[in-house]
C-alpha cells in the first residue's frame, strides 16, 4: 500500500514543474504532489546573499520578455504573489579599449520600439550596419518575433510536421537566406556587419546562450535569439528566488503541495504504465493519473526509469548528448557603487544598460571568440577573457527593487565568463580557480571603469561550473546551466531528441517529462513546463486555456 497519494505525482521541484503544477491544480483541478531532493524549490529560479543586505541570481538573471508570457495571462495572481519585472533602458553594451562602445537600446513601447535609437549608435562606427540592422529589426518585426513566439508556446511537433519556425523559413517574405542556416555565428555576423564593432558586440551576446562561434549551422539559431529576444530583456525584481515564491503560491492554494529534501529514486512502471514513485527512504507514492518528471534525460532513462524499460535507440540518443559547452564562472558581486565607465562620454545612457559586453577586448576581433572555443575544446583555460557583466541598481529609469541591494549606496553585480566543465579540474583546482578568476574581474573591470576596485566590492558568491553542478543533479557532470547545450541539433524538435520532445517516452503511458532539456531550448522560462501541461490537456481531457490564441 502506497505511503502517500495524489492524482499527479512530480519528481523534481524545478521551474518547469512548477508552471506545469500550476495549470494542472488551477485549470485541471488535481491533487499534485511535488517531490524535490533539494532544501528548496525552484532550481534555476534561485538566489543567494553575496553580501548582507544584497541579492544575487545564482543561475538566471536576466529574462526576457516573452518568457512568462502565458502565465500572466492565465494567472493574474502571479505579478500579485511577487512575479514581477522592469525591462532595462538598455539591453546590452559592448565596451572597446578606446574608450567607444556599441549599445542596443530596449525595444519596448516607452524606449526604443523602432530601434532608431540604436540604429543612430550604429551609424557612428558604419552607416551601412546601421540600415542592415533596421532592415533585420522591421523583418522580425513583422514576421521573426511572431511565429518564433508560438514556436516557443506550442509543443514540438513531429519530426516530419511542419512547425512555426519550419513555416516561417519557408516564407520568402521572411528575408531568411537559406545559407545562414550552415554558417557558424561569427561567418554570419561578419557576412552581414561590416563593422568590428557589431560583430564583436553581437556575438558576445549570443554566447551568453551557448553558442559556440565556430559552430557550424549555429548562426541563424544566433542571429534569430539577437533579434528576438535581446531587445526585450527584463530583470526579475527582488531577485529570480521570487518567481518560485509566486508559482508556489498558486499551486498551494490550489491544492498542491511539495516535498522538499525527498529525493525520488525509481518510478514505478506496471504493464507499461507509470503507476507512482518510490523515494530514497522506500516509501512509495501513487499517481491516480500520471507521473511527470522535471529531471535531465540523462537521470530519467538510467536513473529513474532503467535502460531495459526503453527502446534501445532512444538509449544510445540519450547516452551520448551534448551536454558539457555551456559551462561558466558566473558570479554574483554586491558593490558599494554603480561601475562608472569610462566610455560614457561617448555614449552616455551605458550608465543604464543591462549587461556590458568585454567581448574580444584583447585583440578587438571577433575571431578571439573563436580562439577561445578552440581552447575550451582542447580542455585549456580560455586565455581571453570575454567577460559579460550585468548590474542592477537606482538609476533615472526604474528603481530596481531594493530588495536586490541597500537604497542609494548597494548594486548587485554579476559576471559572466565561459570556462571549463566542471570534471576538467579538481575540487581543488575549483577553489584556486575562483579566487583568480575573481581578481581578473577586478582587475579587467578596472581597466574600463574609473571607480571599480577591491574597495567598492562587499562580498560576492563564486558561481563556478563546480557550484552549478553541485547545485542540482540537473547540471551534472559538467555544470551546464542549460542541461544539455543548446546546439543545432539539440534545439525544438529536436531538444533532447526527436522521439521524446513531445514530452512522452514512446512504451510508457501516464509518464510525462519535462525540463529546460525540452523543447525549444535552455533557459528559465515558462514554455516547457507550459507545452507538458498542453500534452496532457490533449491526453486526459483537461481545460484548455490558450482556445482561441496563438499559444
Amino acid at each position: 500500500m502506497a505511503d502517500k497519494s495524489y492524482d499527479i505525482v512530480i519528481v523534481g521541484g524545478g521551474n518547469k514543474a512548477l508552471v506545469t503544477a500550476m495549470y494542472l491544480t488551477k485549470y485541471a483541478g488535481l491533487s499534485v504532489g511535488m517531490f524535490e531532493e533539494r532544501h528548496e524549490l525552484g532550481s534555476g529560479w534561485s538566489s543567494e546573499e553575496p553580501a548582507p543586505g544584497f541579492v544575487g541570481n545564482t543561475c538566471s538573471n536576466f529574462h526576457y520578455g516573452f518568457y512568462m508570457t502565458p502565465l500572466y495571462w492565465d494567472f493574474p495572481e502571479f505579478k500579485d504573489y511577487g512575479a514581477r519585472y522592469a525591462p532595462t533602458p538598455v539591453t546590452v553594451a559592448t565596451i572597446f579599449h578606446d574608450d567607444t562602445c556599441f549599445l542596443q537600446y530596449s525595444a519596448f513601447p516607452e524606449m526604443d520600439p523602432l530601434q532608431e535609437r540604436t540604429a543612430e549608435l550604429i551609424s557612428r562606427f558604419s552607416k551601412k550596419d546601421a540600415e542592415v540592422y533596421l532592415s533585420l529589426w522591421n523583418t522580425s518585426l513583422k514576421y521573426w518575433i511572431p511565429a518564433f513566439e508560438e514556436w516557443c508556446f506550442n509543443p514540438a511537433a513531429k519530426f516530419d510536421e511542419l512547425d512555426a519556425m519550419d513555416r516561417l523559413v519557408r516564407n520568402p517574405e521572411a528575408g531568411i537566406n537559406p545559407h545562414w542556416f550552415l554558417m557558424n555565428p561569427v561567418q554570419l555576423f561578419t557576412s552581414l556587419f561590416e563593422s568590428v564593432q557589431m560583430q564583436v558586440g553581437l556575438f558576445r551576446m549570443m554566447q551568453g546562450w551557448g553558442i559556440a562561434a565556430d559552430e557550424p549551422g549555429a548562426g541563424w539559431n544566433a542571429l534569430l535569439m539577437m533579434l528576438t529576444s535581446v531587445p526585450y530583456q527584463i530583470y526579475t525584481l527582488g531577485g529570480t528566488h521570487s518567481l518560485t515564491h509566486a508559482a508556489y503560491r498558486v499551486i498551494y492554494e490550489n491544492g498542491g503541495t511539495a516535498w522538499t529534501n525527498n529525493k525520488v529514486d525509481k518510478i514505478l512502471i506496471e504493464n507499461g504504465k507509470a503507476k507512482g514513485i518510490k523515494l530514497a527512504d522506500g516509501k512509495e507514492v501513487d499517481a491516480k493519473v500520471a507521473v511527470v518528471t522535471n529531471v535531465d534525460p540523462h537521470q530519467l532513462v538510467f536513473e529513474l526509469i532503467g535502460p531495459e524499460k526503453i527502446d534501445s535507440t532512444i538509449v544510445r540518443k540519450i547516452k551520448h548528448l551534448s551536454r558539457d559547452w555551456i559551462a561558466i564562472a558566473w558570479y554574483s558581486w554586491a558593490f558599494t557603487e554603480r561601475p562608472k565607465w569610462k566610455c560614457e562620454e561617448f555614449a552616455p545612457d551605458i550608465r543604464y544598460a543591462g549587461l556590458v559586453n568585454f567581448g574580444g577586448v584583447s585583440h578587438f576581433d571577433v575571431n578571439a571568440f573563436i580562439k577561445e572555443s578552440a581552447e575550451r575544446r582542447a580542455g585549456i583555460w580560455p586565455t581571453e577573457k570575454n567577460l559579460l557583466m550585468s548590474y542592477m541598481g537606482r538609476n533615472d529609469y526604474y528603481d530596481y527593487d531594493q530588495c536586490m541591494a541597500p537604497p542609494d549606496v548597494g548594486f548587485k553585480i554579476l559576471t559572466e565568463q565561459f570556462v571549463l566543465p566542471a570534471y576538467k579540474l579538481s575540487d581543488d583546482e575549483w577553489k584556486e580557480r575562483e579566487r583568480r578568476h575573481a581578481e581578473d574581474v577586478i582587475e579587467l573591470t578596472s581597466k574600463f571603469t574609473t571607480n571599480v576596485s577591491w574597495d567598492i566590492v562587499s562580498g560576492y558568491v563564486p558561481v563556478t561550473p563546480m557550484y552549478t553542478s553541485n547545485l542540482a543533479r540537473n547540471y551534472r557532470p559538467g555544470g551546464n546551466w542549460a542541461v544539455i547545450d543548446n546546439t543545432p541539433s539539440q534545439i525544438g524538435k529536436f531538444r533532447p531528441i526527436p522521439e521524446i520532445a513531445g514530452h512522452k517516452i514512446p512504451g510508457i503511458e501516464g509518464l510525462y517529462c519535462t525540463g529546460t532539456a525540452w523543447h525549444p531550448f535552455g533557459g528559465a522560462m515558462s514554455c516547457q513546463g507550459y507545452n507538458c501541461y498542453k500534452v496532457m490537456a490533449e491526453d486526459l481531457g483537461l481545460k484548455k486555456t490558450w482556445e482561441g490564441r496563438l499559444f
